[in-house]
């Protein structure tokens, strides 16, 4: 695969879970009582997927290794999986929609974010 099909299915894969973190947290900043039971849903799945070390698809891979190298360098009091399985216990006991919840979100949103940012980079600069 060459450098930009690479960096192009890096982009697409993260902007596909990036816009699951997206459609969430503008719902719940703009009003947290009137989330979408689907939009809760496809990110709590993602939020389990994130958090099951033996998950077998490239993507959720791909997308779990993108957030803890991120985590690692964001983080100071906990690691990537505690992080990870604080956010889908709240999630679990729908409380998806906590303040501290929704600011945890950002940050992964964030990691995402920038890694679409830098994939289109190596796209645009490497193709």
């Amino acid at each position: 695969m060459s450098d930009v099909g690479l960096n192009s299915n890096i982009y697409d894969v993260s902007s596909k879970y990036l816009g699951i973190l997206n459609r969430f947290l503008v719902e719940a900043n703009y009003d947290s009582t009137a989330v979408s039971p689907e939009s809760a849903e496809e990110l709590q799945t993602f939020l389990h997927q994130l958090s099951d070390p033996s998950s077998m698809s490239f993507q959720i891979q791909m997308v779990a290794q993108i957030i803890q190298s991120y985590l690692k360098k964001h983080l100071r009091s906990q690691t990537s999986e505690v992080f990870l399985h604080d956010l889908t216990s709240h999630f679990d006991r729908k409380m998806g929609t906590n303040p501290e919840v929704l600011q945890k979100l950002t940050l992964l949103a964030e990691a995402l974010n920038e890694e679409c940012t830098n994939a289109y980079s190596r796209m645009r600069f490497n193709g």
